[in-house]
């Protein structure tokens, strides 16, 4: 009997976990977040005080960018705890700024937005952080931004740039800068952001200025 028991509740659990879509984390505060957890590979409880202190700043400058969905952001995390977003709508040819705070405590990224009209938290799970890529899930999904190099690319209209051997330009906007056979070449002035691939296999941004 007590066998069956125990076999009637293990089915009962199973049964109430296989319906669940979501990890849902609480905090202090009375707000929570909630994580798909077909996105989560596994999670892991660590001691904060045993991390490194030598740990990866999120201070500076992030760009995430796809042409299929029209759109690249750049992230910029100050020291003082305040940030700015700028998005820019290639495929429309407008763009959007916003700005707030953030905090980072452990894996959670909280962003506090305030723009005209609006005030939106977001709370981000960091799935990892090194020194050239910031990897997040959102309630939107997954994105992986990497970090602005401090070298600016300066091109004329017209102007074509070819990688070095065994790199790839592998993101720019179409509006600013186009991509022809692995050269990024000079469409109008002004602004924009690219990526490329390195030798390693590591994805770099870069600020471009066509003069």
């Amino acid at each position: 009997m007590v066998r069956l028991f125990l076999l009637v509740v293990l089915l009962a659990c199973s049964s109430f976990l296989s319906a669940q879509t979501h990890m849902r984390v609480h905090y202090i505060n009375g707000e929570h977040s909630d994580v798909a957890i077909e996105q989560i590979d596994h999670v892991t409880f660590v001691d904060a005080s045993e991390e490194p202190t030598d740990e990866v700043s999120l201070t500076g400058n992030w760009v995430w960018a796809n042409v299929e969905m029209g759109y690249y952001e750049l992230l910029t995390f100050n020291d003082d705890r305040t940030y700015t977003g700028y998005d820019y709508y290639f495929t429309y040819g407008f763009d959007t700024m916003t700005y707030g705070w953030y905090m980072l405590n452990g894996s959670l990224l909280t962003l506090q937005s305030n723009g005209y009209g609006y005030n939106r938290r977001y709370t981000w799970f960091v799935m990892g952080l090194t020194e050239n890529a910031l990897d997040v899930m959102t309630k939107m999904g997954r994105f992986v931004y990497y970090r602005l190099q401090p070298e600016v690319i300066t091109l004329a209209i017209g102007e074509r740039l070819s990688c070095s051997d065994g790199e790839t330009f592998v993101f720019a906007d179409g509006a600013i800068v186009s991509l022809e056979n692995n050269q990024l070449v000079g469409v109008a002035k002004g602004i924009t952001y690219i990526q490329k691939r390195s030798e390693e296999n590591t994805i770099l941004s870069y600020k471009v200025v066509v003069e």
